[in-house]
């Protein structure tokens, strides 16, 4: 089984080079309509939020149409001031911020709020980077009726393209499937429409044990994590997975992260989150952090800890960026000496956050050469900037996948997940 495991992720990166002279692969056509479908759809709308009366209080940016009463196309939770990010559809009309000074996702008359109507923006492609919106000022018209329990409307924004916030689900859910996984990677728009993508709960909320965050690598499902997870001492800890399609860029999967725990952290009012990622999913886990830094946001975040992670990219993911016709965006991120990995550690850890970084050298796939896990090379997940910032150096003898069924690595999780962020020490084996 474990082979097997192995063998399927070594294939499925090793395709690459197949896939790149496969101009008419099944699989390539998906992408290229999926891809298709969100540029003729969506556009980015960014810019800066300015909130005078209480910089540090939560804001909602709200995406509205042209109807009447205006509907909600998208929203997100952000922390405090500063700089903004959203989704929204070519027929979005509407921007409408307010500070959510109750903390209950939805407008309150005297909230501090804001328009600004998109008709006129200015877009460079498929964003717009220059909108400011000042709340507190008088509003330009009323507040749109139906700003109302926000939170509710996760799931049924932006024509569907959306995630799930807080659902609770079973790791044998059909969304955490193989098929689903690789829906993913080709089909993304289509992933997050049938309701996949998102931070799913495996058991009701609890305010008395702190949450710990499983991100999974590319192709890959929360299934990946059954074993750690079992192992997770549920009496400090609860579950969290994240499910997302990991064919899509990476810096946009980092931001998303901090809008999608920001909303969280509004919900339940969590102080601490521990991040444990597998792979992939590590670079999305350090992005996510990076983002936290630049925006001086997640007081909560204590531990990130990463597991046979491509900290220095894939050389197969480059090959498919040279060769084949249409790109999956997640290869741009994972091609060696790509802008997202030459940039990935120029933001410190924040001061608070420790990162542990484990790695995984066994190699007996038969499909790779060299030091490494049959899968990840060895370089690549000790990349000197991230063996720099660690504090904390495991390596295991196990190749990509059973790394995360080995007891040794789940009783290593659980000591570093009992220090709760301030081990303050260097561990170096």
């Amino acid at each position: 089984m474990r082979r097997t495991a192995c063998q399927r992720r070594c294939g499925w990166l090793l395709a690459l080079i197949g896939i790149a002279l496969l101009a008419g692969c099944t699989n390539l056509l998906r992408l290229s309509a999926d891809t298709r479908e969100t540029r003729e759809r969506l556009r980015i709308l960014e810019g800066n939020l300015e909130a005078p009366t209480c910089a540090e209080c939560p804001l909602i940016v709200v995406v509205l149409g042209d109807e009447s009463p205006p509907v909600v196309h998208n929203f997100r939770v952000f922390e405090r001031s500063g700089s903004f990010r959203i989704a929204a559809l070519r027929e979005s009309r509407h921007l409408f911020a307010f500070q959510d000074t109750n903390r209950d996702f939805s407008y309150q008359p005297g909230e501090p709020a804001a328009w600004h109507e998109l008709a006129g923006t200015r877009f460079e492609g498929l964003t717009a980077t220059d909108i400011a919106l000042r709340l507190g000022g008088p509003l330009v018209r009323p507040a749109p009726p139906g700003m109302l329990n926000l939170f509710e409307l996760r799931g049924a924004t932006l024509g569907r393209v959306d995630v799930q916030m807080g659902q609770l689900a079973t790791l044998e859910d059909e969304r955490f499937s193989p098929a689903a996984a690789e829906m993913g990677v080709w089909e993304p728009v289509r992933f997050m429409k049938q309701g996949n993508a998102g931070i799913f709960f495996l058991e009701p909320y609890d305010a008395a044990r702190t949450p710990v965050l499983f991100i999974p690598g590319i192709n890959g499902t929360p299934r990946d994590f059954t074993d750690l997870i079992r192992a997770l001492d549920r009496r400090r800890f609860q579950p969290w997975v994240m499910h997302y399609p990991s064919g899509l860029d990476l810096r946009a999967l980092g931001d998303g992260l901090v809008g999608l725990m920001a909303e969280l952290r509004l919900r339940h009012a969590f102080s601490s989150l521990h991040v444990v990622a597998h792979s992939m999913g590590g670079l999305v886990g350090r992005e996510f952090v990076a983002e936290c830094a630049r925006g001086r946001t997640c007081g909560y975040l204590r531990q990130f800890i990463s597991i046979s992670t491509p900290f220095s990219g894939e050389a197969t993911a480059g090959l498919g960026v040279a060769y084949a016709p249409v790109v999956v965006p997640v290869w741009r991120n994972l091609a060696p000496g790509s802008p997202f990995l030459d940039h990935l550690f120029d933001e410190p850890l924040p001061g608070d956050v420790e990162h542990h970084l484990l790695f995984s050298f066994r190699n007996e796939s038969g499909l790779r050469r060299g030091s490494g896990d049959g899968v990840i090379p060895l370089a690549s997940q000790l990349r000197p900037e991230a063996q720099a910032q660690a504090s904390t150096l495991r390596g295991f003898d196990d190749d990509h996948m059973s790394v995360l069924e080995n007891p040794a690595v789940h009783q290593l999780v659980n000591e570093l997940l009992g220090t709760g962020g301030r081990s303050g020490r260097v561990l170096r084996q």
